[in-house]
């Protein structure tokens, strides 16, 4: 190219990477030869060369799940307008690939990686550690994380939920989801608050695999089945809760004169719904959002003020528990 432009080399890479050093004339000759001969910087090898690096590797648990989505979007308008770019790989839930894919990732030189998760393995934690590059975990939480954190309580958000089902006099309760990770301290909180109330918990319906309309469909049928005089049901994911909807009015159950029905998430759809989702919100893109911005701190050398941050939640009643959010009766009595 520097031929066809009739320039030395080295001038050609100046006005490449460096244009505001070049004359205007020379910059211009070298454009068109870049046009007429299709020339592509490759700026992976820049970047190699060069030891700065421009990538941020995440690494994701599940790119159908809509607050994973939402959360990803959220980190990258925190890294808009800057040379930093997101490369993504599908991780899985249980994080089993993570080693494989960091040993994958590693020769790009990324200058930071996140996680949607935690890092489970400790081996892989270890190798993190070993990088001196800025690491965050989120969505999840853990109090020893790799490097930085932006997370939920997800047992606060079972503890508001079982308030609320206790508060309204709810006595034949079951929660169908996830019961191991996030699902379980969901579920673990959801008891608590329960008991501090006075109520219980009658019934748990596992859910394993990631969450679905036909999966809800069916909970609803196995709680019925199972524990007889059902009179609420809290769902692990909004999802779920919604195919349990759709499947009561299917069958002619009065939700919420027959039974109440509660989510976790609080998507957007949840409260449109026929009779809309009582619900626990989670600000997934503000995780993002902090989750990046925290990442621009450290990549531009300047220090975060925690390495941990905890995403607010809050209880969203609706009327699919028999209670909007200006008030209702109990079923206590």
């Amino acid at each position: 190219m520097a031929r066809v432009a009739g320039v030395s080399p080295i001038t050609v890479s100046r006005a490449l990477s460096t244009p505001q050093k070049v004359k205007e004339e020379t910059r211009q000759k070298v454009t068109d030869a870049v046009v007429k001969t299709g020339y592509v910087v490759n700026g992976l090898a820049s970047m190699l060369r060069s030891g700065r690096s421009a990538i941020v590797s995440l690494f994701v648990s599940n790119l159908q799940d809509q607050h994973l989505a939402n959360l990803i979007q959220g980190c990258a308008d925190a890294f808009e307008g800057t040379r930093y770019r997101l490369m993504m790989a599908p991780a899985g839930h249980a994080g089993l690939g993570q080693q494989d894919l960091l040993e994958q990732v590693l020769p790009y030189r990324p200058a930071a990686v996140m996680f949607t998760g935690t890092v489970k393995s400790e081996r892989v934690r270890a190798q993190l550690r070993g990088l001196a590059i800025p690491v965050m975990e989120t969505w999840d939480y853990r109090p020893d994380p790799v490097d930085m954190l932006v997370g939920l309580a997800h047992a606060e958000g079972g503890r508001l939920m079982g308030a609320h089902f206790a508060q309204l006099g709810f006595r034949r309760i079951a929660y169908a989801g996830g019961v191991s990770e996030a699902g379980l301290q969901r579920l673990d909180g959801f008891r608590e608050g329960l008991a501090a109330h006075g109520g219980a918990l009658a019934c748990v319906l596992p859910v394993g695999g990631r969450p679905s309309i036909g999966e809800g469909m069916a909970a609803l049928g196995r709680a019925r089945r199972e524990l007889p005089g059902c009179d609420a049901i809290f769902f692990g994911s909004d999802v779920l809760a919604v195919g349990a909807m759709l499947r009561a009015r299917q069958l002619g159950v009065d939700v919420p004169g027959e039974l109440a029905l509660a989510g976790y998430g609080d998507l957007e759809f949840s409260s449109q719904l026929h009779v809309p989702l009582t619900t626990v919100h989670v600000s997934s893109y503000q995780i993002g959002f902090t989750a990046g911005q925290m990442l621009r701190r450290r990549l531009d050398q300047d220090s975060v003020p925690e390495r941990v941050v905890l995403s607010p939640l809050r209880l969203v009643p609706r009327a699919s528990t028999g209670r909007a959010a200006d008030g209702g009766s109990s079923r206590a009595g």
